[in-house]
């Protein structure tokens, strides 16, 4: 039970690296401002940071239930969609939407959404309501987690940048002075995202019929 448990933290910390990387990104390109530096920091520091939480994700739902290939392949395909929509279109949808700076919450909670419901969190064989059961409950818990941690993450990461962006500028410079302000509030979202989506999975475990 302890090693378990040690295991959904490993799952929860590196999503919360994986936030920090992708709220840096985002700093250093300037992804927020017009006209921007460039996005090719977003994408790729965006996209390590969904490999590297979709990745322990995968390898412990692999691990605790002995997934097949089949599974881990299904996880692999699902995830690798999510990061596209999340930082792909959530970027694009940055400059594109009246609203933009929704593009890349939205964009994150459907990427949860889709890594959720193809991580599977059961044995086979399974029953077909087993698993679509579990793909719609996973497709939830980590869809609705990630949008709630990923709105506050922006509104924190706003509020706190505006608050030591001008003591931080003589010291770091211009494009790193607003990296802490973001990054912080990110990577504690990130963290307390995926530890709720990854509790919620393993409520699985102990639902009757489930199984």
């Amino acid at each position: 039970m302890i090693h378990q448990r040690r295991n959904y933290q490993l799952i929860a910390w590196a999503w919360g690296a994986g936030w920090f990387l992708v709220s840096m990104g985002m700093v250093i390109s300037a992804a927020y401002s017009k006209p921007d530096r460039g996005l090719t920091t977003a994408y790729v520091l965006g996209l390590s940071g969904w490999i590297m939480g979709a990745a322990v994700t995968i390898l412990f739902v692999r691990k605790q239930y002995a997934a097949n290939v089949f599974l881990t392949g299904l996880s692999i395909a699902g995830w690798a969609v999510g990061a596209f929509v999340a930082v792909i279109l959530g970027l694009s949808w940055l400059h594109t939407w009246d609203a933009g700076f929704w593009g890349p919450i939205i964009g994150a909670a459907i990427g949860g959404a889709i890594g959720g419901a193809s991580t599977l969190p059961l044995r086979l064989p399974a029953s077909i309501a087993t698993i679509v059961l579990r793909s719609l409950w996973g497709a939830l818990s980590w869809g609705a987690s990630f949008l709630v941690f990923q709105t506050l993450a922006f509104y924190a990461g706003y509020i706190l940048s505006a608050l030591t962006v001008n003591s931080l500028v003589p010291i770091l410079g211009d494009v790193w002075a607003e990296v802490p302000g973001w990054t912080v509030p990110a990577g504690l979202a990130g963290l307390h995202a995926a530890m709720l989506a990854s509790r919620t999975l393993r409520g699985n475990e102990q639902k009757p019929g489930l199984s």
